[in-house]
């Protein structure tokens, strides 16, 4: 998998206030982006928070999505996120269900727990159940037990 170092430093702790990236390291990740969907993943969400590069709504959508075509779960749950708040893109909430539901069915914990919460609200289309969201909250928890474990998304 290609993952740059500079990459990593970059979505490290404090990052927020890294110095800008020259076009040289632009291009570098681009191409990375371009090639591996964790890579696409992390390039958005520094477009998407401004991380050593300007802050790019409609750019970090696409970056975003192109990881989340590619089957990379957090990419999938982030797009729905985008989705629903219309950040990059037009508002499309039944797009964010789908998504949504594409990362839960992979198991990702902060999916199932945002489904959970829709659930119990009765938000994003789907009815209110209590019962459906306590399971999905337990299915979020075995997901984090996993995850804990070293087991990938």
């Amino acid at each position: 998998m290609i993952r740059s170092c500079l990459l990593a430093a970059l979505l490290a702790g404090g990052a927020v206030h890294a110095q800008p990236l020259d076009g040289g390291d632009v291009a570098r990740l681009r191409q990375a982006a371009a090639q591996d969907a964790q890579a696409a993943y992390d390039l958005g969400r520094m477009v998407r928070n401004g991380i050593g590069v300007a802050r790019e709504p409609t750019q970090a959508f696409a970056l975003i999505a192109s990881s989340a075509r590619r089957g990379h779960a957090p990419a999938m749950f982030t797009l729905s996120a985008m989705l629903a708040a219309g950040e990059g893109c037009a508002a499309d909430l039944a797009a964010a269900r789908r998504w949504l539901e594409a990362a839960a069915d992979l198991e990702h914990p902060e999916a199932l727990q945002q489904m959970a919460m829709y659930v119990q609200e009765g938000a994003l289309g789907y009815p209110r159940d209590a019962q459906r969201a306590a399971q999905l909250l337990r299915e979020a928890a075995h997901a984090m037990t996993h995850r804990a474990h070293g087991h990938p998304d």
